[in-house]
């Protein structure tokens, strides 16, 4: 069992370039990973990274990078196993309406169609306790 007392989020990078592509109808093709790891005894972290880039398969207008953490403080730990299966399904569950949002007003204050990433399942997205996918 454990207490979850803080959580803090930080955007660690965030990267745009347009590609100055003809308009045409693109299909967005993004990349989410995730990293956990433990700071201090009862200090853990869980960060998202996604990217969308421009390639010969599957090209888009803009490369967009965005590098984003949760830090979260715990107390009263029985088993660090139960914080890093916290850190990869509901930490992430937490962050990624944050993500989606960064995303969105990233694009729009570039005066660029904003990109909307879609709701997901953490659960089904991360399959086999992978920790980088694609999402649809």
């Amino acid at each position: 069992m454990y207490k979850l007392v803080r959580t803090t989020f930080v955007t660690e990078k965030l990267e745009f370039k347009n590609n100055h592509l003809k308009p045409g109808n693109f299909k967005l093709k993004p990349t989410l990973s995730r990293r956990t790891g433990k700071i201090n005894q009862n200090v853990f972290f869980t960060t998202l990274v996604l990217s969308v880039e421009n390639n010969e398969l599957y090209p888009f207008p803009v490369d967009l990078f965005v590098e984003f953490r949760g830090i979260f403080e715990f107390k009263d730990i029985d088993n660090e196993s139960e914080i890093m299966e916290f850190l990869k399904i509901e930490a992430v569950n937490i962050m990624f309406p944050y993500l989606r949002s960064i995303t969105t007003n990233l694009t729009t204050t570039a005066m660029m169609p904003p990109i909307v990433l879609p709701i997901v399942d953490v659960k089904k997205l991360f399959k086999d306790d992978s920790d980088s996918v694609y999402i649809n």
